[in-house]
């Protein structure tokens, strides 16, 4: 029996070659190669995935995959990209953008537009030499900072944080109430609104009626949502800006900042 010639397409792999491959092909049992290794254009091809047909890439799939963070690096230094965050309740998406001011772009549109040919000549250059982006760059690109966590409760309107954990808003805010003297102004507000305690609770009260933010997740994991009914003060503002820049979160906390 005559020899077989295999032929291998992964440009993701270091030793891909315009003529296949330039190393022996190993093959494991159910003939995936074991010789593969990562290489320059792998870290691009990722984020290419990662895009599909949209504009964003999911915070989770990007603290998942470290390798995600460093090709988001590359494809913003090459393609002389900017990036913003958005977020949707606890959910955190990055946006890759034309500059730091453009539109988001979706792979397509990125694809077509010039590269940078200095940048992505050092990046490969160093990338050949074992030297890989630093992890503050990483960081950077992924838009991401390690984060400790806080307990959520409820803010006044004058900047007092009570911690309230998860589960217990409603006690809390009996017992907000009662310290505050809020108790028969709550009652005459239920009676006022028609209605009870049941569809009248005293969390309802200090959100419409008396300015209190609440710093919560129903989910209890994963994130943190600030209702207000009311507009915030500056002094929610804040202790809400030094809440989350405490957690190393600078894109939740710029969000409690007045630029006028």
């Amino acid at each position: 029996m005559g020899k077989r010639k295999i032929t291998c397409n992964n440009s993701s792999c270091k030793h891909h070659t315009n003529g296949g491959c330039d190393t022996c092909i190993t093959l494991d049992s159910s003939g995936k190669c074991k010789s593969f290794e990562k290489g320059f254009a792998y870290y691009f091809h990722i984020v290419w995935d990662a895009l599909d047909n949209k504009n964003f890439i999911d915070m989770v799939e990007i603290r998942m995959n470290p390798d995600l963070k460093t090709g988001l690096f590359y494809v913003m230094e090459c393609y002389d990209l900017g990036f913003s965050e958005m977020e949707w309740g606890t959910c955190r998406m990055v946006m890759l953008k034309d500059g730091k001011e453009g539109k988001p772009l979706k792979y397509e549109e990125i694809i077509e537009r010039e590269m940078n040919m200095e940048k992505f000549s050092k990046h490969l250059e160093n990338f050949n030499n074992g030297i890989m982006p630093q992890m503050q760059q990483e960081q950077d690109a992924a838009g991401q900072q390690d984060k400790e966590e806080k307990e959520f409760g409820w803010l006044s309107p004058t900047g007092v944080f009570t911690e309230s954990p998860f589960g217990t808003h409603e006690e809390s805010a009996e017992q907000i109430c009662e310290e505050k003297g809020f108790t028969e102004e709550y009652w005459n507000w239920v009676k006022e609104n028609r209605g009870n305690e049941i569809n009248h609770l005293m969390r309802d009260f200090l959100s419409e009626v008396k300015g209190y933010c609440l710093i919560h997740n129903p989910s209890g994991y994963t994130g943190y949502i600030v209702t207000n009914m009311k507009n915030l003060t500056k002094q929610q503002k804040e202790f809400l800006y030094g809440y989350f820049m405490d957690m190393g979160d600078r894109f939740k906390a710029e969000q409690f900042v007045d630029f006028d």
